[in-house]
């Protein structure tokens, strides 16, 4: 109201009852003296409104309305304001905000006027920044790199870098891998069982050596030392189906450890039978599944590490399912082998059960068939 009524005095001479005369000279003098120290240069036609005078006065107060949030504002000191309730101003875009409910990081507009862009690009050139920001976009899944010009926390306006630079993009690229979790990495069955490979020989000492840690917590923990060489152009999580995830995590490991790794904990064990059976390494003991005829003639139970982890034996019946599940093989035999026969042989009546299965001949095959005599022709 003030300002239309020095607006007015200016305009229609200062009729009488519209202002005090007096006091609409003061503000012009002042007004001028302003103007002469802050070098604005204005010509007649200069429209002084109350959101210029304001960004003056509160330029830590200049708002803009937060996306798809219509009555909530960020100012360029970085806080949160509000109105409450709805308000015809909130249909700006900027305002400046004169008044507030305190000094809260989201606070209630009491006071404020309407600004726009382009008043404040031209009001507040001098101050402007463009600034580089290369992030992780949770909604795109992948790393965001844009220029952005700033006027303190209110971003003006933003366009695309076209070749960011590549330690920020890793940086990012690592930021959003640590958020979605190590999962999200491209791993495979048998590069999770290499893992639990090298988990166990840690758990164990093997050989003496300082075998790394490489559970998913210390893998999560330092992902910037292990992964981040490895990130090359990797911008996105669809990206890092290319990532070369086993060369990233064998460069952990010294040449002596791989070498180690293979013999200590391999990932077949060759039955008696002569076929080779892989060694499961996701549960905290080693299991190795096999048919129990294949374990015939073993007395002792097969272990790694140089005997110090026995395997834990899942013997299986001809179809594939669990009878004994045991890690003293020679116990088996002569306690429970009896029962699992009596069970079994019934069932399975082509496969062999013999009386004395640590001098049986193992095998993968069923009994061979007999074999018709064909009659002999008389003549």
């Amino acid at each position: 109201e003030a300002l239309q009524a020095f607006r007015a005095g200016r305009t229609f001479g200062m009729a009488e009852g519209m202002a005090d005369a007096g006091a609409l000279r003061r503000i012009a003098k002042t007004a001028a003296l302003l103007k002469r120290r802050l070098n604005l240069k204005t010509d007649g036609n200069t429209h002084l409104d109350a959101g210029r005078l304001l960004a003056w006065a509160y330029p830590d107060r200049i708002a803009a309305r937060r996306p798809d949030q219509p009555n909530r504002y960020l100012m360029t000191n970085g806080s949160g304001a509000f109105f409450d309730p709805p308000e015809a101003l909130s249909a700006h875009d900027f305002l400046v905000i004169a008044e507030l409910d305190g000094e809260r990081r989201d606070a209630r507009i009491f006071m404020a006027a309407a600004y726009d862009r382009e008043t404040l690009l031209e009001q507040f050139n001098h101050r402007l920044q463009w600034r580089q920001n290369v992030t992780w976009d949770d909604r795109r899944q992948a790393v965001s790199a844009e220029r952005r010009l700033c006027l303190d926390a209110l971003i003006l306006r933003s366009e695309p870098i076209p070749d960011p630079d590549p330690g920020a993009v890793t940086s990012a690229m690592l930021a959003g891998i640590h958020r979605s979790g190590i999962d999200a990495l491209p791993w495979t069955p048998s590069l999770r069982s290499w893992q639990a490979r090298v988990m166990l020989l840690r758990r164990l000492e093997a050989a003496s050596e300082p075998w790394p840690d490489l559970s998913d917590a210390a893998l999560s923990e330092t992902l910037a030392q292990w992964l981040g060489p490895y990130l090359e152009r990797v911008t996105s999580m669809k990206a890092l189906a290319r990532l070369d995830l086993r060369a990233a995590l064998q460069a952990q490991l010294t040449w002596k450890q791989r070498q180690l790794l293979e013999r200590l904990a391999p990932t077949h064990w060759r039955v008696p039978s002569g076929s080779r059976q892989p060694i499961d390494y996701s549960a905290e003991v080693p299991i190795l599944a096999v048919r129990l005829q294949e374990m015939f003639g073993c007395a002792q139970t097969p272990s790694i590490a140089d005997g110090r982890q026995p395997l834990q034996l899942h013997l299986l019946s001809p179809a594939g399912r669990p009878a004994q599940v045991t890690q003293d093989l020679a116990g088996f035999w002569q306690n429970s082998y009896p029962a699992v026969k009596k069970e079994l042989m019934g069932r399975y009546p082509k496969h062999e059960w013999p009386d004395d299965p640590l001098n049986a001949r193992p095998t993968a095959r069923a009994k061979p068939r007999k074999r018709a005599i064909p009659p002999v022709n008389s003549r």
